[in-house]
């Protein structure tokens, strides 16, 4: 007698758990990413074969733009402090609503002499105006963008320096800041660029 093979059934999953947690880690990423804060002034960089990723971290990046203007970009915990110990150095004292004003500021392109009147000005108003920070290559003249930078590190030590540079900006200025980094004895520094 021949033996009734029974109907095979191919295995059955139900995958509504899994469209469940499909969202939930949605949800999670969504809500737990930093967003990155928006450029005040866009700078296009030059294209490098470089692979190396920038750290989040610990950062402060002086920006180039295409008119060869300077500006400067701290981590948030940083900014405070730094804007004190900058006032201390050119003699500016600043009211603590100028402080919280300057907490929010992502980037800035001002010298110290208008720094009170920019922090006093609506965002919209900051956005716009950005004179650029000095930086003479006279020695002992106005650097206030390498005061920045050290004022800075007084503050936390363990900051990195970045220098992104707009491709359309003058070669003579971005080998001025590095100039004069180097006189003050800092070599370590990266450059941002896009990849190729």
């Amino acid at each position: 007698m021949a033996r009734v093979k029974p109907k095979r059934r191919g295995p059955s999953m139900d995958l509504t758990a899994m469209s469940d947690m499909a969202w939930l880690l949605l949800t999670f990423f969504i809500l737990t990413s930093n967003f990155r804060e928006p450029e005040v002034v866009p700078v296009v960089t030059p294209t490098s074969v470089s692979n190396q990723k920038m750290g989040d971290d610990n950062m402060m990046i002086i920006k180039i733009d295409n008119d060869g203007k300077f500006l400067f970009a701290l981590d948030e915990n940083e900014r405070i402090p730094t804007l004190e110990r900058m006032g201390e150095k050119y003699g500016v004292r600043f009211t603590d609503a100028e402080k919280n004003a300057f907490k929010s500021v992502v980037e800035f392109g001002v010298p110290m002499k208008e720094m009170r009147s920019f922090l006093n000005q609506s965002a919209d108003k900051q956005k716009s105006y950005n004179p650029g920070i000095p930086l003479d290559t006279i020695p002992n003249k106005n650097q206030e963008l390498i005061d920045w930078v050290f004022e800075a590190r007084e503050v936390n030590p363990d900051l990195f320096l970045a220098i992104k540079g707009d491709q359309k900006s003058e070669y003579i200025k971005f080998k001025t800041l590095i100039k004069l980094l180097q006189e003050k004895n800092m070599n370590k520094f990266q450059l941002i660029t896009s990849q190729e």
